[in-house]
């Protein structure tokens, strides 16, 4: 379970994925590579990550608390759903032509078919393992994520990371019972 950083955490593993296998092969330098929203104007990098949408996973919503120490015991984390887009920056000065492009992106396609749960050093205690999982959505769908950016539309990768366990900070003490005394009267005749 993870604190209140996991998300970022999950981001940044994602990134160092896509860089160790994308550079220097088919992308120069691993700072081409950044977590950005689309509608930055200012950013010059080549591919995009960008987390659009962060979602309850109801189904697997849990309501026991974790018991943290013997008398400690804490909220149950809750299970998210983190969505991402994986884009090409077509303002980037080191733009790409369509050929790399479509290179790059078939690129990112294996290496999130191949590495499709994140490592246990960012979801830590998650005994679920959160999964990389490919989106499928409408062209409709897509161009509306766009068109809320006010950014024409770019041909990309969305994809969701499931579950995401996001820790409580509430604890809660309590004491357990670790004795009992019962006590029974013989009855004379079934009478009290």
């Amino acid at each position: 379970m993870g604190d209140f950083n996991v998300i970022s955490d999950v981001s940044n593993s994602i990134l160092k994925t896509l860089r160790d296998n994308l550079c220097p092969e088919l992308i120069s330098s691993p700072e081409s590579i950044m977590l950005t929203v689309p509608s930055d104007k200012n950013a010059d990098f080549q591919l995009g990550l960008y987390l659009y949408d962060i979602q309850e996973m109801r189904e697997y919503r849990q309501t026991e608390y974790v018991r943290i120490s013997p008398s400690q015991r804490r909220l149950p984390p809750k299970p998210l759903n983190l969505y991402y887009a994986l884009y090409i920056n077509s303002k980037s000065q080191m733009s790409v032509d369509a050929e790399n492009e479509q290179r790059i992106l078939g690129r990112v396609m294996q290496i999130l078919m191949d590495h499709p749960i994140l490592p246990e050093d960012v979801t830590e205690e998650d005994e679920m393992g959160a999964t990389v999982t490919l989106q499928t959505m409408s062209f409709e769908e897509k161009t509306k994520l766009w068109s809320v950016l006010s950014t024409p539309y770019q041909l990309a990768i969305y994809f969701s990371v499931a579950p995401v366990l996001l820790a409580s900070r509430k604890v809660s003490s309590f004491t357990r019972v670790v004795d009992a005394r019962f006590q029974t009267e013989q009855m004379e005749g079934g009478r009290r």
